[in-house]
């Protein structure tokens, strides 16, 4: 009977390059859930994905930019990844705030974006502040050049008006879609997030009566 050699490490199969960097992806999850970003090193990822060390450098220059990855696909990064920020400023607010802000909240669902929200709860007030602050920064561009042509009310600072929209959609992911979120969750959190995004919609681009 023949022997079975454990698999060798090193640089995958040309058949599997396509598919490394997301099994990558996928360890560092892992091991930055158990270890947090500050106790994870490449070592420890690498080997989780079964490659050596040089191997991984091959896709990612270090674990900074393995989490940086993690983040445009599923963290604040999936504003650009979603739409550009100058698509986004051309887009009329009325249909960009329910549209491609819905489109963010489905792709908060996917089990890789759960599992990130649930590495951001773990990082405690300083992962969900940086998040915010990510967002808040992509976005002050946009609200500020929709502003500027008479798209978003004046009467509201452009920061109030961000953190109007994505202030209610933080708190609904990372009370709902974490990884442990079910389906009954899902499906209550996008609905609520579809009545929040439309009715910030008409709020943010319509002025409402001047009280007398």
């Amino acid at each position: 009977m023949s022997s079975k050699h454990p698999p060798k490490r090193g640089r995958p199969r040309l058949s599997d390059q396509r598919a490394t960097p997301d099994r990558i992806l996928d360890a560092a999850l892992e091991v930055f859930s158990e270890r947090g970003f500050e106790g994870a090193t490449v070592r420890q990822i690498a080997a989780k994905v079964g490659v050596t060390d040089p191997a991984l450098y091959a896709h990612f220059k270090g674990k900074k930019e393995i989490f940086e990855a993690l983040m445009r696909e599923a963290g604040p990064g999936v504003l650009i990844s979603v739409t550009g920020d100058d698509t986004l400023k051309q887009l009329p607010p009325q249909a960009a705030i329910p549209e491609v802000f819905g489109a963010i909240v489905d792709a908060w669902k996917t089990p890789r974006a759960k599992a990130i929200t649930s590495l951001i709860l773990r990082m405690g007030p300083s992962g969900i502040s940086a998040a915010l602050k990510e967002v808040t920064s992509r976005l002050r561009p946009v609200f500020t050049a929709w502003q500027a042509s008479g798209a978003v009310r004046p009467d509201i600072s452009v920061d109030v008006a961000i953190w109007q929209v994505i202030g209610p959609l933080s708190s609904l992911r990372l009370t709902y879609m974490h990884g442990e979120a079910s389906e009954q969750d899902i499906a209550h959190v996008t609905t609520l997030a579809r009545q929040h995004l439309e009715d910030m919609a008409q709020r943010l681009t319509v002025l409402g009566d001047i009280e007398k």
